[in-house]
């Protein structure tokens, strides 16, 4: 997570672009956590308000199964932020303007 890729590499439409990678989920949907420098799937003792854990009562932990950040090939989908825009537009993605709600 983090590290930015040439779009190129996902194909010849994305000639130019950079992307960022800034998270994802396995095959099982378990999410990757920034920080957890795992390949799998691993258990943590989450406590506050942290991306996955929400907890009930003042004080409360719980152990929950996380995905690491470093990419495999058992992720299902893998989520990217466009850094760089390359010379074509992307239909349906870059080929629109949308104003700012606020």
């Amino acid at each position: 997570m983090g590290q930015e890729i040439d779009g190129e590499m996902l194909g010849d439409q994305f000639k130019g672009y950079i992307f960022k990678i800034s998270g994802g989920n396995d095959k099982q949907g378990f999410a990757m956590k920034q920080g957890v420098l795992v390949n799998g799937r691993c258990r943590l003792l989450m406590k506050g308000r942290t991306a996955t854990y929400k907890p009930k009562r003042v004080g409360e932990r719980k152990r929950k199964s996380v995905r690491g950040c470093i990419c495999g090939p058992d992720l299902a989908v893998i989520q990217m932020v466009i850094t760089k825009k390359g010379d074509a537009e992307i239909e349906g993605l870059t080929d629109n303007n949308v104003p700012k709600r606020f």
